[in-house]
């Protein structure tokens, strides 16, 4: 169909120059696009925001308030509107929702009243930019998994019947970075691995949100949903990768 033939070639020209081998989409997305329009169904495009401990960090740093990124302008003032004017000009409607998800880990989570000021910003920010009229923004805990997120244990007790050493040993090195430089935690190696275990073992749970189809634009790089496939082979075919990655860093 002309209209979604259209709306991919324009997401694949944001996808080869929004970052450098960024992961290509998949031809299921063509696929997904052609029976939506067929059967009359929008088109679900789910965005998962990550609010961890480093907002702590950036909250300090910009004197006790939050104040919107360079990359959080940019996200809502051109980047989205960009994308959702690609589908609305080629008649094809949208239900895009935008999750706030918290840490899977106690060490990475910050108070409630920190939390809510965040949101606060960010939906007033896309309020200003008019991006509120095609997003909904939601919960992840609350409005989708009724609760926090747990581990499965069987990953729990033998991640490394699941999960390769090396792959295993790229995750501790890039949380325990995150963790130390970023989020300003003062945690030992064993406790860091720990963590990894335990954010791993939750986030093999989730390569499924949803019971229909949909497809993931989103903030973070594709490879952070790798573990996301360990029980949701196909998981990562639904990535459009589009967005400029991490909008709530201070530095990247």
């Amino acid at each position: 169909m002309k209209n979604t033939v259209r709306v991919m070639s324009g997401l694949r020209e944001l996808n080869a120059r929004i970052r450098k081998n960024n992961l290509r989409i998949n031809e299921w997305v063509d696929d997904y696009l052609n029976w939506c329009v067929l059967n009359g169904e929008p088109i679900n495009i789910l965005t998962q925001w990550c609010i961890s401990k480093d907002l702590e960090e950036r909250f300090n740093r910009q004197g006790g308030r939050f104040l919107p990124t360079r990359k959080e302008r940019r996200l809502f003032q051109e980047e989205i509107p960009r994308v959702i004017k690609l589908f609305t000009e080629n008649d094809l409607r949208l239900n895009w929702w935008i999750t706030f998800n918290r840490s899977y880990l106690d060490s990475g989570r910050i108070s409630g009243s920190l939390e809510e000021e965040y949101k606060r910003m960010i939906e007033v920010l896309a309020d200003s930019s008019g991006a509120t009229r095609d997003i909904l923004f939601i919960d992840w805990e609350e409005d989708i998994l009724r609760g926090r997120s747990k581990p499965n244990q069987t990953v729990l007790e033998n991640v490394g019947g699941f999960i390769k050493q090396s792959a295993l040993e790229i995750e501790i090195e890039r949380h325990s970075k995150w963790a130390r430089k970023e989020a300003g935690l003062k945690q030992t190696d064993e406790e860091l691995k720990n963590d990894v275990k335990f954010q791993i073992a939750c986030e093999v749970n989730e390569g499924d949100p949803f019971g229909g189809e949909f497809i993931l634009i989103p903030l973070e790089v594709a490879e952070r949903y790798d573990f996301f496939i360990v029980f949701a082979k196909d998981f990562k075919r639904r990535i459009v990768a589009v967005l400029s990655t991490y909008p709530w860093r201070l530095k990247v």
